[in-house]
This record gives structure tokens, C-alpha cells and sequence, in this order.
């Protein structure tokens, strides 16, 4: 008698892995946001850590610090450019790379490498351009870290998720730059299993160092960024299933 097996594949045991992640991080966010909902002045822990009343935020000057804060926002730029730009002229450079007979390069730049970058750039003007920038830091009025009087500024220290008066000159919530780094995830969207999840931790990383630079000079609080991490993540997440429906075939009309 022959026996039925589970599909035990590579590539089916590295997408539960990546699917196990993926409640992974809805539970931290669940958690992040008890967490945050019980102890709203958790953040003004973190950031005393890093400022002195005689000097301010004690490595707001220090030059990995400044070069992280001058760079980030171009480098993201740049990437966004290239990404939607590639994605654009994918056919035109692969008629090109058909006619000098390079049929290989030519198939995966009109295909999987244009993926790529459609998605990417999707996923980042969306996280990064609309949620982040456009509607969160539009919305939330929240004041940075040198904003507030706990780090002697002279505004009243505002909780995360919790409206502020003034969002025109309050634009803490969330990081904008470590919303960038968090950016580096989408270049995965695309890509099989293992891959995806190795751009998630470049993503993670990017944006936690860029994030804790901020934290570092006072311009945000750290639920800024962890929330960015989120807001990045969800839509790409968001992004990726809309990419999964459009390529899933239509059952035809009876």
C-alpha cells in the first residue's frame, strides 16, 4: 500500500519558516501596542538614557550620527529613483539585450528583475511616501524628544499613538528616516523564500541603526521607530498580497 507524504520541499519548508515570522512580527505589534497602552512614558526612559541637562543628547554631534541623519534620506531617494525607474524601461533595455544576444539577461530583466523593482518601489512610496510621511507625520502631532520639556524644550511630552496638537511643527511619530532603512525589506518582495526573509533582516537592521541614530540625537523617541518598522512591513505585506492576487488566474465564467 502506498503511503501519501506531506510535501517536505525546500522551498515549501523555508516558507513556513517565513510564514512562522510573519505571526512572529503580528504578535510583536500586538504586544508593542499593549505594551506601549499601559507604560506611555516608556519612551522618556529610553531617551534619558542618551541626554545630560548641561549638554543636551549627549551624541547628537557625534559624526556616524550626523552622516546617518544627512545620507539616509538621499540614499533612500536615489533607491527609490532606480528602483521605479528600471522598472519603467525593463522591456526597452531587454529588446537590447536580445538584439547583442544575451537571451538569459534579456528574460530576467523583463521579467523577475522587474518584479523586483516594481514591487519595491511600490512597497516604499507607499510605506515610506504615503503612510509614513504623508499621513502619520501629517496626523499624529506628536513633538520630538528636543521638543518636549522632560529634555528642555517647551512643549508637554505626548504618548505614542496619542493625537498631539500641533502637527505642522510635531512630526515625531513616526521616524521618516528609519522608516528608509526599514525600506530595504521591499527589495525582497519578489524574491523566493529565503531571500525574502534575508531582506526582511537587512531591513530590520538598516532601520534599527538608522533609527537608533535618531534616538540618539533626539529627534525621535523609540516607538517612533518601532513603529515605522510596522508601518514599512505592513505595507509591503499589503503590497505582496495585491501582487499574489494578480497572479492568481481567474476561474473562467461559466
Amino acid at each position: 500500500m502506498r503511503l501519501d507524504h506531506a510535501d517536505t520541499s525546500p522551498d515549501t519548508t523555508e516558507q513556513d519558516v517565513n510564514d512562522r515570522i510573519t505571526f512572529l512580527i503580528w504578535s510583536t505589534l500586538f504586544f508593542a501596542l499593549a505594551i506601549f497602552g499601559k507604560l506611555p512614558g516608556l519612551d522618556l526612559l529610553v531617551s534619558a538614557r542618551y541626554w545630560r541637562p548641561e549638554v543636551g543628547f549627549i551624541h547628537a554631534q557625534d559624526p556616524v550620527v550626523v552622516t546617518l541623519y544627512t545620507w539616509t534620506p538621499w540614499v533612500g531617494r536615489a533607491l527609490l529613483l532606480a528602483m521605479a525607474l528600471f522598472a519603467f524601461a525593463a522591456p526597452a533595455i531587454a529588446r537590447a539585450l536580445q538584439r547583442r544576444g544575451h537571451s538569459s539577461a534579456a528574460e530576467r530583466c523583463a521579467g523577475p528583475w522587474r518584479r523586483v523593482a516594481a514591487l519595491a518601489a511600490l512597497a516604499a512610496a507607499l510605506g515610506n511616501g504615503l503612510v509614513v510621511e504623508g499621513i502619520l507625520k501629517n496626523t499624529m502631532g506628536r513633538p520630538r524628544p528636543v521638543q518636549t520639556v522632560q529634555f528642555g524644550g517647551p512643549t508637554p511630552y505626548v504618548a505614542p499613538l496619542r493625537l498631539g496638537a500641533d502637527p505642522e511643527h510635531h512630526r515625531s511619530f513616526t521616524s521618516g528616516h528609519a522608516a528608509t532603512g526599514f525600506s530595504l525589506m521591499c527589495l525582497g518582495l519578489a524574491c523566493g523564500p529565503v531571500w525574502r526573509r534575508r531582506w526582511l533582516l537587512i531591513g530590520i537592521v538598516g532601520g534599527s541603526v538608522i533609527g537608533f541614530g535618531r534616538i540618539l540625537q533626539g529627534g525621535h523617541y523609540f516607538s517612533d521607530v518601532l513603529f515605522s518598522f510596522y508601518a514599512i512591513w505592513l505595507s509591503c505585506e499589503l503590497v505582496a498580497w495585491l501582487d499574489r492576487r494578480r497572479q492568481t488566474p481567474r476561474p473562467a465564467p461559466s
